[in-house]
């Protein structure tokens, strides 16, 4: 890792120019994959929703077959299910549908972005400590990564936060840099960021592809407005015409699909064809675009987990602070929160919880910290996972 100054680390690219083109030099943990850690009472280490989803699979199928023509499992993928769920979401974000593009998780959809977007020997930006796939597929990529650092501020003993880098961020741009990944709110230090700050930066970059990553949007959105389950700041930069930004939102989080694997992005129709042409014609499960169709429509539902979420995020963290532990965050589904020994605790109390550990390079101001998934649910209730620490 080099700096370039204090507020800006630099990972050169993994990139082998002695043989062909395209054969990097890729270091094996960089396709690190998070384990699933079995023999634990509750799992809280992965940010998955606790509860369940609105729809069952078998209702999903249920209705699927009412609704569409029937799809037996020999058959591949009819797209009629994915064009009405792109058609809905983009009634409701105000956008014409073919400014939306559904793919197998966000972080598929990604992989072509950078493929597309970016070349061996560049340099994307990622402020830092962010989300560890964007780092990932750079790398893999044969790709170097600039690294704005978010600034710590201490003010608040007990609930810290990481300040959004915008200078060292327009600085690290002005050297070029083909993708700005951005987590609104940063994943994982839970940040919102100032829309004022993005739009500034998509103004004077725009050769820059600003990707607003907002997996964590509806916990955010629903802090600020209990009405709410989706940012629209991002959104309302494409349209009023910035066509170097992707907004990426996921039905992992607040819909409960996580194992479906469903998720979209939302760019000018430019972008959208330029990606889509990437993509394999039948890259999605019919059965899961059913899954997320129809917990889509159930938005008194998902309103409640998150509200849920929101309420047990805060009872949480007065808890914390009524035993003097410091905190980040609190606009994601998680927090997190200082002690490594009060993560051993958690875990010989049979909750699993996720220590803060990145990839070899890359800075961590937080590697004192773990993290800890908020249910949502009522078995999994705040009293009841908050008292195993026997505190």
């Amino acid at each position: 890792m080099d700096t370039s100054n204090d507020d800006i680390a630099v990972l050169q690219p993994l990139y082998d120019g002695e043989n062909a083109p395209g054969i990097l030099a890729v270091n094996p943990d960089w396709a690190y994959v998070p384990p699933v850690r079995l023999g634990f009472t509750l799992n809280l280490d992965r940010e998955e929703t606790t509860c369940l989803p609105a729809v069952a699979v078998e209702e999903a199928e249920r209705r699927r077959r009412q609704d569409f023509p029937i799809q037996q499992s020999n058959r591949y993928p009819s797209k009629l299910v994915e064009k009405a769920l792109a058609e809905a979401l983009a009634e409701d974000i105000g956008v014409d549908p073919a400014n939306v593009l559904l793919g197998n998780g966000i972080m598929n959809i990604l992989t072509y972005i950078y493929a597309v977007y970016a070349k061996p020997l560049e340099y994307v930006t990622v402020p830092t400590p962010g989300f560890w796939p964007a780092y990932t597929y750079a790398m893999q990529r044969g790709m170097g990564i600039r690294m704005p650092l978010y600034v710590q501020n201490r003010a608040d003993t007990y609930r810290p936060t990481f300040r959004f880098p915008v200078d060292a961020i327009r600085e690290a741009l002005s050297r070029t840099s083909p993708i700005c990944y951005l987590c609104n709110p940063n994943n994982p230090t839970g940040t919102l960021l100032p829309i004022e700050d993005i739009e500034t930066l998509v103004t004077a970059f725009p050769a820059t592809l600003f990707i607003l990553d907002e997996a964590y949007g509806a916990f955010a959105a629903n802090r600020l407005d209990t009405n709410h389950l989706e940012l629209s700041d991002g959104v309302r930069l494409i349209k009023r015409g910035h066509r170097n930004v992707v907004v990426a939102r996921t039905f992992s989080k607040a819909y409960a699909l996580a194992n479906h694997r469903i998720g979209y992005i939302v760019s000018d129709t430019s972008n959208i064809t330029t990606i889509r042409a990437q993509m394999g014609p039948y890259d999605m499960s019919e059965l899961s675009l059913a899954m997320a169709y129809y917990n889509y429509r159930e938005r008194s539902h998902t309103l409640s987990v998150v509200r849920s979420v929101v309420t047990n995020m805060e009872r949480f963290a007065a808890y914390l602070e009524d035993h003097h532990i410091s905190h980040y965050g609190g606009y994601r589904n998680s927090l997190l929160v200082e002690g490594l020994s009060l993560s051993e605790s958690y875990e010989q109390n049979g909750i699993a919880v996720r220590s803060m550990v990145y990839q070899p390079g890359i800075p961590n101001p937080i590697a004192s910290t773990f993290r800890i998934t908020i249910p949502a649910d009522k078995r999994t209730s705040t009293c009841s996972w908050m008292s195993q620490l026997g505190s």
